[in-house]
């Protein structure tokens, strides 16, 4: 008896989720054609924002969608707890939990410079979140990064050295990272205190990141849609070294014609897949030293998950 493990990929698109494989071949489709803004894979569960439809949630292996709530809400950002309770960011910047127990709406409005909040368009979102055990850590743009050591009961800023308008964080342990609109930021504990470390970033409005093994893999576009030119948001990937102090970023690829947004960028061991919103689809196998581009048709896309299927065989 031997296990082959397969991954697919989830993408949340302007036009329906779409699953596809490392090939770019297509597996499914749900939600028929509809905005998707979110999605996320994660201990065996899959959830998606779905426009007018809110939360959306079902197991891996299952077919049924599971509806939980916030149909009227705009959602950011959707992360999948290990107790498959899924937790969603909305605009107006607010956080809820849903799928276990009683829908539970996080009380933001104590954290130190909550009133300030905002975007350039006006109300700020919630558009990053990570779970960890009883740990949440959340980004909002604009208001930087906001901290729970005890699942949501109270919470508190984390933003000496960093700029606030955050895009998308990551954590590993007491190490965060975070892309913002003025570059890459990083801290050693649990962001008490942020770095800016972009040596090597030649375009420095910084959105989707992961880390890939011992390299951290982050998009980054000549700056916000307004300010680009004819030429688009001469978009990139660039790869660091977590073992370089300061990080020396370098591109990895470029010349790609979308822009890879704040979710669009996951990694699993050696694969990494980044999609645009040019409907693009770029996959490394290799930890990001080189990428193939294997679809150019699909819709915008917003969000991409990863999981792991196994089949026994």
């Amino acid at each position: 008896m031997s296990a082959e493990t397969d991954i697919r990929i989830w993408l949340a698109t302007d036009a329906g989720l779409h699953v596809v494989d490392p090939s770019g071949q297509a597996i499914a489709e749900y939600f028929g054609g509809r905005e998707v803004t979110s999605v996320d894979a994660n201990h065996g569960w899959v959830a998606a924002a779905v426009t007018e439809s809110g939360v959306q949630r079902r197991r891996w292996s299952g077919d049924v969608w599971e509806s939980l709530g916030l149909a009227s809400s705009r959602i950011w950002a959707v992360a999948v707890g290990a107790d498959g309770a899924v937790y969603a960011g909305l605009e107006p910047a607010a956080l809820h939990r849903l799928g276990r127990g009683p829908a539970a709406d996080f009380d933001l409005t104590a954290v130190p410079g909550h009133d300030f909040w905002h975007s350039p368009w006006g109300p700020a979102n919630l558009s990053s979140i990570v779970v960890d055990g009883s740990r949440i850590v959340v980004g909002v743009e604009v208001g930087g990064v906001v901290v729970s050591h005890d699942a949501g009961a109270t919470w508190s800023d984390r933003n000496d050295g960093l700029y606030e308008d955050v895009h998308h964080l990551i954590t590993d342990g007491d190490r965060f990272h975070a892309t913002t609109g003025m570059g890459f930021h990083t801290s050693k504990d649990e962001g008490l205190s942020w770095v800016w470390a972009n040596e090597g970033v030649d375009r420095g409005y910084t959105q989707g990141l992961t880390r890939c093994g011992s390299r951290l893999v982050m998009a980054s576009s000549s700056g916000p849609p307004p300010m680009w030119e004819s030429g688009g948001p001469e978009a990139a990937l660039l790869v660091a070294e977590t073992s370089d102090d300061p990080l020396q970023w370098r591109v990895a690829v470029e010349g790609f014609g979308g822009n890879v947004e704040r979710q669009a960028l996951q990694s699993d061991a050696d694969l990494v897949v980044a999609a645009t919103r040019a409907g693009e689809l770029l996959v490394s196998s290799d930890a990001a030293e080189t990428f193939d581009l294997v679809r150019t048709d699909l819709p915008p896309v917003t969000s991409v998950a990863l999981d792991r299927v196994e089949d026994d065989d």
